[in-house]
């Protein structure tokens, strides 16, 4: 983690340096230090948040913020109810279940207006709608089960009139199943898919019942109660972290890469153009700003939850988001 012990004269000094580099220095004593903890590895997805702290928007709002990664094993709820991170990013299942058994967590913001959740077929099995799934082969990861009885629910299918085969990228092209589950994100692992030679048809989530948004910002109850300039000051520089990431692509992708040797730079370029265009920004945003969260869709989604009985039927938009912080923060609409 940067040093944050320099004397306030040498840290003015080592900024204008740092600037012309694009890379922040050393900062106040007197930040705030915070923990954010991602749902998953460093990479594009989590381009906004590391541009904010390579480039001091973070130390800008007097907040020391250090980045831990995610990964499979990783579950951001209880690392935030633990305390090991005051903020996280998550998915909307892990805040609705969370809010299902009770636990005093809120989201405050959402970074991606829409979750990317997709699910593929080759062209040659005319596969056009998720109600030509009925008799079909679904491969998808088992944490996403809900989100396919969800979307059967939505076109009047139930799970039984499916094959639910646990299943990757690979198994559509070895011909283990008919449709599979992957993120149009993830622009490397579909580039079989995307290259086929007779073409391919989505079914989006978002397009079939489950308007979820995606890598939400997370935080205690009590601590967005007790500490809500902290937490606006952290939406404010995630902001501007996505803005300029959205307006300087390679400089972004090489900030991640610096947060881990495992990048792969022209794979990461490819997902965050993807990432940046079609859902950091949306109609939401240029109309609320960044990081907008709807309540109606919050409502909607727990409905839809409740109907297949993954979740208590009085949840509402209340027992998962909390609207102080995004009112509060000055976002970029765009």
């Amino acid at each position: 983690m940067i040093s944050r012990r320099s004397f306030l004269a040498a840290a003015a000094t080592l900024a204008v340096t740092a600037g012309a580099l694009g890379f922040a220095g050393p900062a106040s004593a007197q930040e705030k230090q915070v923990k954010l903890q991602l749902a998953w590895l460093y990479n594009a997805a989590s381009a906004g948040e590391i541009v904010a702290l390579k480039k001091g928007y973070f130390a800008e709002k007097g907040l020391d913020v250090e980045i831990l990664p995610g990964g499979p094993n990783s579950n951001t709820v209880q690392e935030t109810l633990s305390g090991v991170a005051q903020i996280a990013t998550t998915y909307a299942p892990e805040i609705m279940y969370a809010a299902n058994q009770g636990l005093p967590i809120r989201t405050f913001g959402a970074a991606f207006q829409k979750a990317p959740l997709t699910f593929y077929s080759l062209a040659e099995s005319n596969i056009k709608s998720v109600a030509d799934w009925k008799g079909k082969r679904v491969g998808a990861g088992q944490n996403a089960m809900a989100q396919v009885k969800a979307v059967l629910d939505h076109s009047g299918l139930k799970f039984e009139d499916i094959t639910f085969i646990q299943a990757q990228v690979p198994g559509l092209l070895q011909d283990q199943v008919d449709v599979v589950a992957s993120w149009p994100t993830n622009v490397a692992q579909n580039a079989p898919i995307i290259q086929h030679p007779g073409g391919y048809n989505t079914q989006s989530i978002w397009d079939n019942g489950l308007q979820f948004q995606s890598n939400y910002y997370i935080a205690r109850a009590d601590l967005i109660a007790a500490d809500s300039d902290m937490l606006v000051k952290f939406l404010e520089a995630c902001d501007k972290g996505w803005a300029y990431a959205a307006d300087h692509p390679e400089e972004a992708v090489d900030m991640v890469a610096s947060m881990s040797s495992a990048i792969e730079k022209d794979k990461e370029l490819a997902s965050l153009k993807v990432i940046v265009k079609d859902f950091i920004y949306s109609d939401d945003t240029r109309e609320h700003g960044f990081g907008n969260i709807s309540k109606d869709r919050w409502d909607t989604t727990l409905q839809t939850y409740a109907k297949i009985g993954e979740v208590k039927p009085d949840l509402t938009a209340d027992s998962v988001f909390d609207d102080r912080i995004l009112k509060a923060a000055q976002r970029t609409k765009r």
